[in-house]
Protein backbone atom coordinates (compact mmCIF):
# COMPACT_ATOMS: atom_id res chain seq x y z
CA UNK A 1 0.00 0.00 0.00
CA UNK A 2 3.19 2.45 0.19
CA UNK A 3 3.98 4.76 -2.41
CA UNK A 4 6.24 7.76 -3.65
CA UNK A 5 3.86 10.96 -2.65
CA UNK A 6 3.71 13.23 -6.07
CA UNK A 7 1.15 15.25 -5.73
CA UNK A 8 2.44 17.80 -2.79
CA UNK A 9 4.73 20.96 -3.53
CA UNK A 10 6.50 21.72 -0.51
CA UNK A 11 7.13 25.04 0.33
CA UNK A 12 9.30 25.66 3.32
CA UNK A 13 9.06 29.20 5.26
CA UNK A 14 11.12 27.23 8.08
CA UNK A 15 15.32 27.83 8.56
CA UNK A 16 17.19 24.53 8.89
CA UNK A 17 16.53 22.03 11.91
CA UNK A 18 16.95 23.75 15.27
CA UNK A 19 17.37 21.77 18.89
CA UNK A 20 15.69 23.78 21.44
CA UNK A 21 16.72 21.34 23.72
CA UNK A 22 19.26 17.47 24.01
CA UNK A 23 22.73 16.84 24.16
CA UNK A 24 22.83 15.59 20.45
CA UNK A 25 23.60 11.83 19.05
CA UNK A 26 21.15 8.64 19.22
CA UNK A 27 18.34 8.05 16.98
CA UNK A 28 14.69 9.35 17.11
CA UNK A 29 12.16 7.04 18.64
CA UNK A 30 8.64 7.36 20.51
CA UNK A 31 10.24 5.46 23.36
CA UNK A 32 7.98 6.27 26.30
CA UNK A 33 9.10 4.50 29.16
CA UNK A 34 10.42 5.67 32.26
CA UNK A 35 13.96 7.12 32.83
CA UNK A 36 15.30 8.70 35.94
CA UNK A 37 16.39 12.15 34.29
CA UNK A 38 13.96 12.66 31.67
CA UNK A 39 14.29 16.40 30.38
CA UNK A 40 11.53 17.63 29.18
CA UNK A 41 10.61 20.44 26.49
CA UNK A 42 8.61 23.44 26.88
CA UNK A 43 6.70 24.10 23.98
CA UNK A 44 3.03 24.50 23.49
CA UNK A 45 3.43 22.80 20.35
CA UNK A 46 2.16 22.81 16.52
CA UNK A 47 -1.25 23.26 14.98
CA UNK A 48 -1.79 21.71 11.15
CA UNK A 49 -4.35 24.03 10.22
CA UNK A 50 -5.96 23.74 6.32
CA UNK A 51 -6.05 26.78 4.19
CA UNK A 52 -9.24 26.06 2.24
CA UNK A 53 -8.78 29.80 -0.12
CA UNK A 54 -4.78 27.93 -1.31
CA UNK A 55 -5.42 24.29 -0.93
CA UNK A 56 -2.41 24.39 1.32
CA UNK A 57 -1.44 22.58 4.96
CA UNK A 58 -0.01 25.41 7.06
CA UNK A 59 1.97 24.85 10.00
CA UNK A 60 1.64 27.42 13.00
CA UNK A 61 3.90 27.53 15.92
CA UNK A 62 2.02 27.65 18.96
CA UNK A 63 5.23 29.56 21.24
CA UNK A 64 5.29 31.93 18.72
CA UNK A 65 2.16 31.68 17.07
CA UNK A 66 3.37 31.96 13.24
CA UNK A 67 3.24 30.14 10.16
CA UNK A 68 6.10 28.35 9.76
CA UNK A 69 5.78 26.19 6.88
CA UNK A 70 3.33 25.37 3.71
CA UNK A 71 2.36 22.56 1.56
CA UNK A 72 0.60 22.69 -1.37
CA UNK A 73 -2.03 20.23 -1.20
CA UNK A 74 -3.36 18.60 -4.47
CA UNK A 75 -7.25 17.53 -4.46
CA UNK A 76 -10.01 17.24 -1.75
CA UNK A 77 -10.20 19.25 1.18
CA UNK A 78 -8.65 16.70 3.82
CA UNK A 79 -9.64 15.59 7.24
CA UNK A 80 -6.77 16.00 9.71
CA UNK A 81 -5.71 13.49 13.02
CA UNK A 82 -2.89 13.04 14.73
CA UNK A 83 -0.90 10.04 15.34
CA UNK A 84 -0.72 7.91 18.13
CA UNK A 85 1.38 10.20 20.40
CA UNK A 86 0.62 13.24 18.17
CA UNK A 87 3.85 13.65 16.32
CA UNK A 88 2.45 13.12 13.02
CA UNK A 89 -0.18 15.06 10.97
CA UNK A 90 -2.42 12.25 9.68
CA UNK A 91 -4.10 13.45 6.36
CA UNK A 92 -6.89 11.63 4.85
CA UNK A 93 -8.39 12.44 1.43
CA UNK A 94 -11.32 9.99 1.38
CA UNK A 95 -12.36 10.37 -2.39
CA UNK A 96 -8.64 10.62 -3.51
CA UNK A 97 -8.01 7.50 -2.15
CA UNK A 98 -5.34 8.88 -0.04
CA UNK A 99 -3.93 9.15 3.37
CA UNK A 100 -0.25 11.13 4.02
CA UNK A 101 1.43 12.15 6.72
CA UNK A 102 3.68 15.29 8.00
CA UNK A 103 6.42 15.22 10.71
CA UNK A 104 5.38 18.02 13.13
CA UNK A 105 9.36 18.36 14.24
CA UNK A 106 9.08 16.72 17.44
CA UNK A 107 10.30 13.91 18.83
CA UNK A 108 11.88 12.19 21.71
CA UNK A 109 15.45 10.13 21.98
CA UNK A 110 16.24 7.67 24.25
CA UNK A 111 20.03 8.36 25.59
CA UNK A 112 20.31 5.19 27.89
CA UNK A 113 19.86 6.88 31.38
CA UNK A 114 17.34 9.55 30.05
CA UNK A 115 15.50 10.54 27.10
CA UNK A 116 15.54 13.99 25.45
CA UNK A 117 12.45 15.34 23.41
CA UNK A 118 13.34 17.80 20.52
CA UNK A 119 11.61 19.87 18.18
CA UNK A 120 13.01 20.26 14.74
CA UNK A 121 11.52 22.16 11.57
CA UNK A 122 8.12 20.15 9.97
CA UNK A 123 8.39 17.85 7.06
CA UNK A 124 6.50 16.38 4.58
CA UNK A 125 6.93 12.79 4.50
CA UNK A 126 7.76 10.96 1.00
CA UNK A 127 5.12 8.34 2.26
CA UNK A 128 1.37 7.56 1.95
CA UNK A 129 -0.82 5.18 1.74
CA UNK A 130 -3.46 4.20 -1.31
CA UNK A 131 -6.74 2.45 -0.31
CA UNK A 132 -10.03 2.97 -1.42
CA UNK A 133 -12.23 5.22 0.34
CA UNK A 134 -10.17 5.89 3.40
CA UNK A 135 -12.93 7.01 6.62
CA UNK A 136 -13.09 5.97 10.08
CA UNK A 137 -9.40 6.23 11.75
CA UNK A 138 -9.88 4.65 15.48
CA UNK A 139 -6.44 5.24 18.40
CA UNK A 140 -5.79 3.32 21.14
CA UNK A 141 -3.03 3.46 23.03
CA UNK A 142 0.08 3.31 20.82
CA UNK A 143 -1.59 2.19 17.62
CA UNK A 144 -3.96 3.28 15.11
CA UNK A 145 -6.68 2.05 13.03
CA UNK A 146 -7.57 3.85 9.70
CA UNK A 147 -10.64 1.56 7.69
CA UNK A 148 -10.48 1.55 4.21
CA UNK A 149 -14.50 1.58 2.94
CA UNK A 150 -13.87 0.23 -0.44
CA UNK A 151 -16.75 0.03 -2.88
CA UNK A 152 -18.41 -1.95 -5.49
CA UNK A 153 -15.86 -4.68 -6.41
CA UNK A 154 -13.35 -3.05 -4.22
CA UNK A 155 -13.46 -4.97 -0.55
CA UNK A 156 -12.77 -3.03 2.40
CA UNK A 157 -9.25 -3.31 4.12
CA UNK A 158 -7.67 -1.99 7.75
CA UNK A 159 -3.90 -0.97 8.39
CA UNK A 160 -2.63 -0.37 11.82
CA UNK A 161 -0.27 2.25 12.76
CA UNK A 162 2.17 3.89 14.99
CA UNK A 163 4.47 6.76 15.25
CA UNK A 164 7.39 4.43 14.70
CA UNK A 165 5.87 2.90 11.95
CA UNK A 166 4.98 6.20 9.95
CA UNK A 167 8.54 7.64 10.42
CA UNK A 168 10.02 4.41 8.84
CA UNK A 169 7.67 3.85 6.50
CA UNK A 170 6.02 1.16 7.45
CA UNK A 171 2.56 -0.39 8.49
CA UNK A 172 2.34 -2.44 11.80
CA UNK A 173 -0.25 -5.04 10.03
CA UNK A 174 -2.70 -5.11 7.26
CA UNK A 175 -5.75 -7.04 6.97
CA UNK A 176 -8.40 -7.23 3.77
CA UNK A 177 -12.16 -7.94 4.43
CA UNK A 178 -14.51 -10.24 1.92
CA UNK A 179 -16.67 -7.13 0.59
CA UNK A 180 -16.97 -3.55 0.97
CA UNK A 181 -18.49 -1.47 3.50
CA UNK A 182 -18.93 1.11 5.70
CA UNK A 183 -16.69 0.36 8.73
CA UNK A 184 -14.27 0.54 11.84
CA UNK A 185 -11.71 -1.13 13.37
CA UNK A 186 -9.76 -1.25 16.51
CA UNK A 187 -6.79 -2.77 17.80
CA UNK A 188 -6.76 -2.70 21.70
CA UNK A 189 -4.02 -5.03 23.36
CA UNK A 190 -3.59 -8.82 21.31
CA UNK A 191 -7.02 -8.35 19.70
CA UNK A 192 -8.45 -6.44 16.61
CA UNK A 193 -12.24 -5.99 16.75
CA UNK A 194 -13.23 -5.39 13.13
CA UNK A 195 -17.02 -4.56 11.57
CA UNK A 196 -18.51 -7.56 9.45
CA UNK A 197 -21.38 -7.28 6.48
CA UNK A 198 -22.81 -10.36 5.41
CA UNK A 199 -23.24 -10.36 1.63
CA UNK A 200 -27.22 -10.63 1.59
CA UNK A 201 -27.13 -7.14 3.08
CA UNK A 202 -27.72 -5.13 -0.16
CA UNK A 203 -29.95 -1.86 1.17
CA UNK A 204 -26.43 -0.36 2.60
CA UNK A 205 -23.15 -0.49 3.39
CA UNK A 206 -23.41 -0.50 6.63
CA UNK A 207 -22.19 -3.44 8.86
CA UNK A 208 -24.19 -5.63 11.23
CA UNK A 209 -21.88 -7.27 12.99
CA UNK A 210 -18.56 -7.41 14.92
CA UNK A 211 -15.45 -9.62 14.24
CA UNK A 212 -12.72 -10.47 16.45
CA UNK A 213 -9.06 -11.50 15.18
CA UNK A 214 -5.98 -12.05 17.44
CA UNK A 215 -2.71 -10.44 16.64
CA UNK A 216 0.43 -11.97 17.51
CA UNK A 217 3.75 -10.95 16.16
CA UNK A 218 1.95 -8.61 13.65
CA UNK A 219 -0.08 -11.53 12.27
CA UNK A 220 -4.20 -10.87 12.60
CA UNK A 221 -5.62 -14.12 12.73
CA UNK A 222 -9.75 -14.96 12.55
CA UNK A 223 -10.98 -16.04 16.24
CA UNK A 224 -14.68 -15.13 16.63
CA UNK A 225 -17.74 -13.57 14.75
CA UNK A 226 -20.05 -12.36 17.39
CA UNK A 227 -24.12 -13.49 17.58
CA UNK A 228 -25.57 -10.31 19.00
CA UNK A 229 -26.45 -8.21 15.96
CA UNK A 230 -25.98 -4.81 15.51
CA UNK A 231 -27.64 -3.04 12.37
CA UNK A 232 -26.74 -0.42 11.05
CA UNK A 233 -23.38 -0.42 12.75
CA UNK A 234 -21.52 2.85 13.35
CA UNK A 235 -19.36 4.06 15.30
CA UNK A 236 -16.81 2.77 18.03
CA UNK A 237 -14.99 3.53 21.10
CA UNK A 238 -13.00 1.57 24.05
CA UNK A 239 -11.97 1.78 27.30
CA UNK A 240 -9.39 -0.86 29.56
CA UNK A 241 -13.02 -2.69 30.31
CA UNK A 242 -15.16 -2.67 27.38
CA UNK A 243 -15.41 -1.98 23.36
CA UNK A 244 -18.58 -0.46 22.44
CA UNK A 245 -20.83 -0.30 18.88
CA UNK A 246 -23.34 1.83 17.81
CA UNK A 247 -26.16 0.24 16.53
CA UNK A 248 -29.56 1.16 15.03
CA UNK A 249 -31.41 -0.45 18.02
CA UNK A 250 -28.84 0.34 20.43
CA UNK A 251 -24.97 -0.11 21.83
CA UNK A 252 -23.51 -3.84 21.22
CA UNK A 253 -21.04 -3.58 24.68
CA UNK A 254 -18.16 -6.33 24.66
CA UNK A 255 -16.20 -7.13 27.98
CA UNK A 256 -12.54 -6.73 27.58
CA UNK A 257 -12.03 -8.29 31.02
CA UNK A 258 -14.45 -11.40 30.43
CA UNK A 259 -13.30 -15.08 29.25
CA UNK A 260 -14.26 -15.23 25.91
CA UNK A 261 -14.91 -11.46 26.22
CA UNK A 262 -18.80 -11.81 26.04
CA UNK A 263 -21.25 -9.67 24.02
CA UNK A 264 -24.03 -8.07 25.79
CA UNK A 265 -26.54 -5.61 23.73
CA UNK A 266 -28.09 -2.25 25.50
CA UNK A 267 -31.59 -1.05 23.71
CA UNK A 268 -31.73 2.30 23.15
CA UNK A 269 -32.82 4.63 25.90
CA UNK A 270 -36.50 5.47 26.26
CA UNK A 271 -35.79 9.39 25.48
CA UNK A 272 -34.44 8.35 22.48
CA UNK A 273 -36.38 10.31 19.71
CA UNK A 274 -37.88 7.96 16.87
CA UNK A 275 -35.54 9.95 14.06
CA UNK A 276 -32.47 9.48 16.13
CA UNK A 277 -29.95 6.43 16.55
CA UNK A 278 -26.50 6.29 18.39
CA UNK A 279 -24.17 6.88 15.59
CA UNK A 280 -20.87 8.25 17.30
CA UNK A 281 -19.35 7.23 20.41
CA UNK A 282 -16.42 8.69 22.91
CA UNK A 283 -14.07 7.21 25.03
CA UNK A 284 -11.20 8.53 27.16
CA UNK A 285 -8.67 5.97 28.90
CA UNK A 286 -9.45 8.09 32.64
CA UNK A 287 -12.97 7.81 32.43
CA UNK A 288 -15.46 4.53 32.56
CA UNK A 289 -18.24 5.69 30.82
CA UNK A 290 -18.77 6.45 27.21
CA UNK A 291 -20.63 9.13 25.80
CA UNK A 292 -22.70 8.51 22.56
CA UNK A 293 -24.36 10.68 20.15
CA UNK A 294 -27.64 10.42 18.66
CA UNK A 295 -28.17 13.39 16.26
CA UNK A 296 -28.39 16.38 18.71
CA UNK A 297 -28.96 14.22 22.41
CA UNK A 298 -26.16 12.89 24.09
CA UNK A 299 -25.67 9.87 26.51
CA UNK A 300 -23.35 8.68 28.97
CA UNK A 301 -23.29 5.15 28.46
CA UNK A 302 -22.26 2.21 31.57
CA UNK A 303 -21.73 -0.82 30.26
CA UNK A 304 -21.78 -2.15 33.96
CA UNK A 305 -25.71 -1.81 34.60
CA UNK A 306 -27.13 -2.41 31.45
CA UNK A 307 -30.63 -2.11 32.76
CA UNK A 308 -30.10 1.64 33.46
CA UNK A 309 -26.86 2.25 31.02
CA UNK A 310 -28.23 5.86 29.61
CA UNK A 311 -27.94 9.40 31.41
CA UNK A 312 -28.91 11.87 29.06
CA UNK A 313 -26.80 15.57 28.82
CA UNK A 314 -29.05 18.24 29.04
CA UNK A 315 -28.72 20.75 25.61
CA UNK A 316 -31.24 23.34 24.58
CA UNK A 317 -33.49 22.14 22.24
CA UNK A 318 -32.56 24.49 19.76
CA UNK A 319 -28.84 24.09 19.33
CA UNK A 320 -27.18 21.78 17.31
CA UNK A 321 -24.16 20.41 17.66
CA UNK A 322 -20.87 21.61 15.73
CA UNK A 323 -18.23 19.51 17.76
CA UNK A 324 -17.75 17.31 20.90
CA UNK A 325 -15.28 15.79 22.93
CA UNK A 326 -12.98 14.97 25.85
CA UNK A 327 -10.29 17.24 27.10
CA UNK A 328 -6.65 15.87 27.08
CA UNK A 329 -6.88 14.45 30.69
CA UNK A 330 -10.43 13.18 30.99
CA UNK A 331 -11.75 15.52 33.16
CA UNK A 332 -14.36 17.62 30.80
CA UNK A 333 -16.95 16.38 27.91
CA UNK A 334 -17.37 19.35 26.15
CA UNK A 335 -20.14 20.08 23.41
CA UNK A 336 -19.74 22.99 20.81
CA UNK A 337 -23.07 24.07 19.52
CA UNK A 338 -24.27 26.05 16.68
CA UNK A 339 -25.21 29.28 19.05
CA UNK A 340 -21.28 29.46 19.80
CA UNK A 341 -21.62 28.27 23.03
CA UNK A 342 -19.12 25.80 24.69
CA UNK A 343 -21.26 23.55 26.81
CA UNK A 344 -19.07 21.33 29.09
CA UNK A 345 -19.84 18.57 31.94
CA UNK A 346 -17.80 17.37 34.31
CA UNK A 347 -16.73 13.48 33.66
CA UNK A 348 -15.92 12.79 37.27
CA UNK A 349 -20.41 13.02 38.01
CA UNK A 350 -21.51 14.78 34.76
CA UNK A 351 -22.75 17.82 36.45
CA UNK A 352 -22.91 20.80 33.75
CA UNK A 353 -21.02 23.81 33.86
CA UNK A 354 -22.53 27.44 33.16
CA UNK A 355 -22.30 27.77 28.94
CA UNK A 356 -19.87 30.12 28.05
CA UNK A 357 -19.72 31.68 24.13
CA UNK A 358 -16.32 30.81 22.56
CA UNK A 359 -17.38 31.70 18.69
CA UNK A 360 -19.75 33.76 16.54
CA UNK A 361 -22.89 32.07 15.71
CA UNK A 362 -22.84 29.07 13.30
CA UNK A 363 -24.13 30.35 9.25
CA UNK A 364 -25.33 27.64 7.17
CA UNK A 365 -23.32 29.61 4.23
CA UNK A 366 -19.87 30.09 6.40
CA UNK A 367 -17.47 27.99 7.57
CA UNK A 368 -17.94 25.54 10.86
CA UNK A 369 -16.16 26.20 13.40
CA UNK A 370 -14.21 23.42 14.75
CA UNK A 371 -11.63 22.49 17.95
CA UNK A 372 -8.57 20.45 18.59
CA UNK A 373 -7.01 19.34 21.86
CA UNK A 374 -3.71 20.29 23.38
CA UNK A 375 -2.42 17.33 25.18
CA UNK A 376 0.30 19.25 26.79
CA UNK A 377 -1.86 21.86 28.49
CA UNK A 378 -5.73 22.22 29.84
CA UNK A 379 -6.59 23.52 26.21
CA UNK A 380 -8.54 24.19 23.54
CA UNK A 381 -8.18 25.64 20.06
CA UNK A 382 -11.40 26.60 18.59
CA UNK A 383 -11.67 27.60 15.07
CA UNK A 384 -14.23 30.74 14.68
CA UNK A 385 -17.29 30.38 12.32
CA UNK A 386 -15.62 32.04 9.26
CA UNK A 387 -11.97 30.25 9.69
CA UNK A 388 -9.83 33.67 10.25
CA UNK A 389 -9.72 33.42 14.01
CA UNK A 390 -8.75 30.58 16.18
CA UNK A 391 -9.74 31.18 20.43
CA UNK A 392 -7.77 29.60 22.82
CA UNK A 393 -9.59 28.04 25.74
CA UNK A 394 -9.67 26.76 29.21
CA UNK A 395 -11.05 23.36 28.88
CA UNK A 396 -11.51 22.80 32.35
CA UNK A 397 -13.61 26.70 32.52
CA UNK A 398 -14.62 27.39 29.26
CA UNK A 399 -13.09 30.69 28.88
CA UNK A 400 -11.33 32.07 26.21
CA UNK A 401 -7.51 32.95 27.37
CA UNK A 402 -6.26 34.70 24.01
CA UNK A 403 -7.35 35.19 20.28
CA UNK A 404 -4.78 34.16 17.39
CA UNK A 405 -5.70 36.09 14.19
CA UNK A 406 -5.57 33.95 10.81
CA UNK A 407 -4.78 36.20 7.15
CA UNK A 408 -5.75 33.08 5.20
CA UNK A 409 -9.20 30.79 5.96
CA UNK A 410 -8.97 27.69 7.74
CA UNK A 411 -11.49 25.00 7.74
CA UNK A 412 -9.67 22.43 9.49
CA UNK A 413 -7.09 21.97 12.50
CA UNK A 414 -5.65 19.08 14.77
CA UNK A 415 -2.94 19.76 17.82
CA UNK A 416 0.47 18.30 17.27
CA UNK A 417 3.20 17.68 19.75
CA UNK A 418 4.58 16.09 23.12
CA UNK A 419 1.95 13.87 24.81
CA UNK A 420 0.41 11.50 26.57
CA UNK A 421 -2.16 8.79 24.67
CA UNK A 422 -5.25 9.09 24.72
CA UNK A 423 -8.26 7.26 22.59
CA UNK A 424 -10.42 8.42 19.63
CA UNK A 425 -12.58 7.63 17.10
CA UNK A 426 -12.72 9.88 13.82
CA UNK A 427 -14.78 9.83 10.95
CA UNK A 428 -15.60 11.59 7.82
Amino acid sequence: MKQPLNIFRVITFAASSVLITGCGGGSSSNDSSDHHADIHLESAGRLALYDQDSSSLKIMDLDSETIISDYALGGESPRLYASPNHRYAVIIQRSDDLVSFLDSGYYIEDHGDHLHEYAADPTFLNYSLNGSRPTHYTTHEDISAIFFDGQEGIVSSVTLLSDEGIGSDETVAELNLTNNMHGVAKLIDDLLFVTYRDPIITDTTLPAAVDRYSFLDNTLTFEHRYEEACPKLHGSAATEDFITFGCSDGVLSINLNEPLYPATKLSNPDTLLEENRIGTLYSHHEVNEFVGVAGNQFYVINPNIPDDAYLELPLPDEVSRVAQGFDAHGEVFYILGNDGNLYLFSASDWSSIIPIKVTDTVEEDGVSPAITVSQSDDLLFVLNAGGQEIFVVDSETGSTLRTITLDFTASRLVWLGLSENHDHEHHE
